[in-house]
């Protein structure tokens, strides 16, 4: 069975049409679904003449029960309307002797016993339809590209039905205009001004719509939607503005950048969120591309990326969008431009040459080269490409420089965590950073990292190679850096400033290719661009940088006697240097077995610049004559282990010294002219110093390293005055 409905009422086609011709309403079907608010309709003649029919509700105990209407039959029919107490539950069409009545597609059957089963097979269910009409926005324009706003119609409980739609200050007539490009549209009442709409070639109105106010009155209007045959309606309001012109324009004027690089274009669209753009106009540039570009946020701009160097293959992808917000469709080049609608292979083999270049934009998607119908131009000026410089930093070996964002290099470096330098310990991590214009499309047309690789590997555009030590009469030693796995090294592409950073693992670069490693090693980091396979540069061009790689060191500062001294007392600084990468993070150890005082104290220490580190102990609840083993546990295997001691906490002056059994004198406040001590000579982090002495030549201990562990503030000063009156009484 098939029916349409039409301006609230329903025409039957089939069988069922003549059986409930004399009754208005959709054709009852046991077992079905209704809506509140429907009229049914029921054919009892082939059943008992003159028989009373009644509706009941059915229990929970599916039997017929409480009453709720009884229909009156007329020419062998009846029809009902589902309201009141019929719009919402599970109802059964009974006759006189309380038999229940099936019924078949608007045919009742034969009337059955009111069991349960028989009950549940010839009730039918009513539902309460509900109803979603509303707008994506809450304002349109009506004139120019923004006049269009999406409507959506949703029921969460039915699909298959139709709604008509009024709007007060909006006749029939302007509600056709609004739709009729999105929709079946039909009126049905134009005294009320009332249409019937459905989704195009379809008979329901569930669906989204692309609604259309040119030429509106500006206004806020109310869009009614009632659903023909169902108790379910909703409003909403849209204002429609008065609105100009569409329009597009550039955000620049001139866009600016190297062949082979990215170039990022910004477009400003007003009273529209669609606009076109051109790059390059064929007759004057020889070349020519045109996308249609959608502001998906609606917030007036959109951002393109054009990738010259992929420009000259039309199978690779040249026009991409800048953000989330911006969508581009249907890039596609000007039929005209011969030259280049052929691939080129490999990608990059024939950049766009370096000039300027026409670029236009255009409100809308008028869909062909919009050279003369344009709303704006700009110009897109190339320049050759260079590669400037090359140069070598160090990290820490755990440095999660390998997955950061180029961004954060800066931030890297100011932390103290990325160094420049031309010597890297064995394990550490190296970074090659190469300054060079033109590789961005290259390295931003997929994964940089693979992408570097597969370059490397095939000699094609550009290649970072690595040269050993000559060695006479031997082969000379070299390794690619695609001889390394890309777990081994990551490549960070700084578009903005024409940079690209290589992060390596020095430990599996030193064992690649050909390379050996002792101690010592000089390697050239050399980064080349060729003229073969793509015409990026006229002729090959190197940047060099040799930089050294050491076996990692670390060494902890001592007195002349190769022994640590500290204080029982707290903040007991322990001093060393290294060739690890200023950043790393280091672990002391100070271990005694002293039955007697027991202790172990694990100091952490950070390399800093100039490859000092200093850990900071706190020995205060330990006791003077204490002795123990000093060593560096992490990196594990570094550096020997110290023999150290504690003395007595220095006192600050006028107050009660320590007993001299600790083998430490300090000046007597009341004769500080009597004591002197010589300081060691700071010229270098390593240096170590002679045990100063009295006046009277007794030696005297002190902590280690006038910048060293042990020793204090207070102590400091007592000695840059001893050291003062000690150099008055020589010269005396």
């Amino acid at each position: 069975m098939v029916f349409s409905v039409f301006a609230g009422t329903v025409a039957i086609s089939g069988s069922a049409a003549a059986q409930v011709a004399n009754a208005e309403g959709e054709p009852l079907n046991s077992g079905s679904t209704y809506y509140a608010g429907q009229d049914v309709a029921v054919d009892v003649s082939n059943l008992a003449a003159n028989e009373e029919y009644r509706v009941r509700e059915v229990n929970d105990d599916n039997e017929p029960a409480t009453l709720r209407r009884t229909p009156t039959v007329s020419g062998g029919s009846f029809d009902f309307e589902l309201d009141g107490d019929l719009s919402e539950g599970d109802f059964v069409i009974v006759n006189e002797s309380g038999f229940v009545v099936p019924v078949d597609d608007g045919t009742a059957t034969t009337p059955q016993n009111s069991d349960s089963s028989n009950t549940t097979a010839a009730d039918f269910e009513v539902v309460t339809q509900d109803l979603t009409a509303e707008f994506e926005d809450a304002s349109v324009g009506n004139d120019g590209g923004d006049t269009t706003v999406e409507y959506e119609i949703t029921s969460d409980v039915r699909n298959d039905y139709v709604v008509n739609i009024s709007a007060d200050g909006l006749d029939a007539e302007d509600l056709v205009s609004i739709f009729e490009d999105d929709a079946t549209v039909e009126i049905v009442d134009e005294d009320d001004d009332i249409v019937q709409i459905n989704q195009t070639g379809e008979s329901t109105a569930e669906g989204t719509y692309q609604l259309d106010f040119n030429d509106i009155n500006s206004d806020t209007y109310s869009f009614e939607a009632n659903v023909t045959d169902a108790e379910a309606s909703d409003v909403d309001d849209i204002e429609v503005t008065d609105t100009g012109d569409a329009s597009a324009d550039f955000g620049d004027n001139v866009y600016q950048d190297q062949r082979g690089d990215v170039v990022n274009i910004t477009i400003e669209i007003s009273n529209d969120d669609e606009a076109t753009l051109q790059v390059g106009n064929v007759d004057e540039n020889g070349y020519t591309i045109i996308a249609d570009v959608t502001d998906d946020d609606e917030d007036g701009v959109a951002y393109v990326e054009f990738n010259s160097f992929t420009a000259g293959n039309t199978s690779a992808t040249t026009l991409t969008a800048g953000d989330d917000d911006t969508e581009l469709n249907n890039i596609r080049n000007d039929s005209a431009n011969d030259s280049y609608n052929g691939n080129r292979v490999p990608t990059g083999s024939d950049i766009l040459d370096a000039g300027d270049y026409d670029m236009f934009v255009q409100a809308g998607t008028p869909g062909g080269n919009i050279t003369d119908s344009s709303d704006a131009r700009a110009t897109l000026s190339l320049n050759e490409a260079s590669v400037d410089n090359l140069q070598t930093w160090t990290a820490p070996s755990d440095s999660d420089l390998f997955s950061a964002d180029v961004e954060d290099i800066p931030a890297y470096a100011q932390a103290g965590n990325l160094t420049q330098s031309d010597v890297v310990a064995e394990g550490d991590t190296l970074v090659v950073q190469v300054d060079a214009s033109g590789l961005e499309g290259a390295l931003e047309n997929g994964d940089a990292t693979e992408l570097y690789n597969a370059s490397s590997a095939s000699g094609q555009i550009f290649n970072l190679t690595f040269e050993g030590d000559d060695v006479p009469n031997s082969p000379d030693e070299s390794a690619n850096i695609a001889d390394l796995s890309t777990d081994e090294y990551s490549v960070l592409y700084d578009g903005a400033n024409d940079a690209h950073y290589v992060v390596i693992e020095s430990s599996a670069l030193v064992n690649a290719g050909d390379l050996t490693y002792e101690d010592g090693d000089t390697y050239t980091a050399n980064f080349t661009v060729y003229d073969s396979d793509s015409d990026l540069v006229d002729d090959d061009v190197s940047v060099t940088q040799d930089f050294d790689v050491e076996d990692p060191e670390a060494e902890l500062d001592t007195n002349a006697d190769d022994e640590i001294v500290l204080q029982a007392a707290t903040g007991q600084e322990v001093t060393g240097e290294t060739n690890l990468a200023p950043g790393t993070e280091m672990e002391l150890s100070l271990d005694s077995d002293a039955s007697g005082d027991p202790f172990v104290v694990r100091p952490e220490a950070t390399v800093q610049q100039d490859g000092t580190f200093t850990g900071v102990a706190d020995l205060s609840e330990n006791d003077a004559g204490s002795e123990f083993t000093a060593s560096i546990t992490d990196p594990s295997d570094l550096g020997d282990d110290y023999d150290g001691r504690l003395v007595e906490a220095t006192v600050t002056p006028g107050t009660e010294t320590p007993d001299d059994s600790t083998g430490t004198e300090t000046a007597d406040d009341t004769t500080p002219e009597d004591t002197a001590t010589e300081t060691a000579d700071d010229s270098t982090p390593m240096d170590t110093e002679e045990p100063a002495t009295t006046a009277g030549g007794e030696a005297t201990e002190t902590a280690t390293g006038g910048s060293g562990p042990g020793f204090t503030a207070a102590l400091a000063l007592i000695a840059l005055v001893a050291a003062a009156l000690l150099a008055v009484r020589r010269n005396n």
